[in-house]
């Protein structure tokens, strides 16, 4: 596996959400593989990449409908 790591000091809180959200989506099974990669509780990881999951949703729908 590719060491990704999401530079957060670069970008803005929603763009690392969403960046979170899809390195676990694109290169982790588990939530506890990606919780131990980075660290992290399970707790901690679950409501990270369900944060992420939100605002991708949001920004996903937004673009489909020509807002964003």
């Amino acid at each position: 596996m590719t060491n990704m790591r999401v530079n957060v000091d670069a970008i803005k809180a929603n763009d690392a959400l969403q960046a979170i959200y899809l390195d676990w989506f694109n290169h982790f099974l588990t939530v506890e593989r990606f919780a131990e990669w980075y660290g992290l509780s399970v707790d901690a990881a679950s409501e990270l990449i369900e944060q992420g999951r939100r605002t991708h949703k949001v920004r996903t729908e937004l673009a489909a409908a020509g807002i964003a």
